[in-house]
């Protein structure tokens, strides 16, 4: 038996593409902590060391606020979603592309691949997020965007940003 119908999990992807959308017209993705439960749980790996932060005013000021403050212009267009609504989860995969979409010379994208897993909470609100990157392939995306002038420096943020937050 599902624990979610598939309409509703299918509507919460939908209502979830389309805030991200106004977060990247808006180059502010604050917007999205609207749509976790208070007591959500959002983690992601680094070379450096894990994050994990709980509750939903946390994870508005740090992984959708002070994380992605440095990357206003970008877009993060969702490529692939599969659904399980019999365990209440998704799993996504979005392109990482830099401000303009730029090609190279040779006429490829400029972007890289990321996922994110989530668990639905019910009442179209996630309960956990989590995101895996590979830091390898964003760094060198970025360190081309500077020295092709897309972007003026590199828009990282720093392990004492997320703490403070």
């Amino acid at each position: 038996m599902a624990k979610y119908s598939r309409e509703e999990m299918e509507e919460m992807m939908r209502r979830w593409i389309a805030v991200n959308d106004k977060a990247e017209r808006e180059g502010n993705w604050r917007h999205l902590a609207d749509f976790y439960t208070e007591d959500v749980t959002y983690g992601w790996d680094t070379p450096n060391g894990k994050y994990e932060f709980n509750d939903r005013e946390t994870v508005r000021e740090t992984c959708v606020g002070a994380a992605m403050d440095p990357y206003k212009g970008w877009t993060y267009p969702y490529d692939k979603i599969v659904i399980d609504e019999t365990r209440g989860e998704a799993f996504c995969t979005w392109w990482q592309t830099p401000p303009g979409a730029p090609t190279r010379e040779d006429g490829t994208e400029m972007k890289v691949i990321g996922a994110s897993w989530f668990k639905y909470g019910g009442d179209y609100l996630w309960s956990e997020q989590l995101d895996m990157y590979d830091y390898t392939n964003i760094t060198n995306l970025i360190k081309e965007c500077v020295e092709k002038g897309i972007l003026k420096e590199m828009p990282m943020m720093s392990t004492e940003q997320v703490k403070e937050s």
